[in-house]
């Protein structure tokens, strides 16, 4: 889910449901989500996913996940029923989680730290690549303007010199 979480679920071991139907342990009310979608079970100190032969399916970081095969979770993953993302939170590790490297002694962040820049264009330490062919259209373009000022004013002149 993008920005705050909507709703959250804790997990407090067994099975735990997951569907659009009021009788599943989580109650996920959108269409997308079959009526008995999913199922997390527990194991140890995390949790299994399996689909349960839901209709539009359960992806698991963007992976399908075949109809009945487990998948452990581990903090932080998304996991996506039908439509609806959500992210599993656990205590346990993270797929990620490394110690920080250690501060370098003598390093202020106070006065090494920069502002981001404001101008966009310019944050690039690269070239604008610039077609040879978009540069030829843009001379057509300004020719054809030129000439149509040109006959707008050739017409105009000559209308007022008939008007006299």
């Amino acid at each position: 889910m993008q920005g705050k979480p909507v709703n959250e679920f804790p997990l407090s071991g067994g099975t735990v449901t997951v569907g659009r139907a009021a009788d599943n342990a989580i109650q996920i009310a959108d269409d997308s989500v079959s009526s008995h979608h999913a199922e997390l079970t527990s194991e140890g100190d995390s949790y299994v996913l399996r689909d349960i032969g839901s209709t539009n399916g359960t992806k698991l970081n963007n992976e399908q996940l075949p109809p009945g095969e487990p998948r452990k979770l581990v903090g932080g993953e998304v996991v996506k029923f039908g439509g609806m993302e959500c992210r599993y939170d656990s205590e346990g590790k993270r797929p990620s989680s490394k110690p920080l490297p250690p501060v370098k002694a003598g390093v202020d962040l106070k006065t090494t730290a920069t502002r981001p820049s404001t101008i966009f264009q310019n944050v690039s330490p690269f070239k604008k690549k610039v077609d040879k062919s978009s540069r030829t259209i843009q001379a057509i373009i300004l020719v054809l303007a030129i000439g149509a000022l040109g006959c707008f004013l050739f017409l105009l002149w000559k209308f007022l010199q008939t008007s006299h």
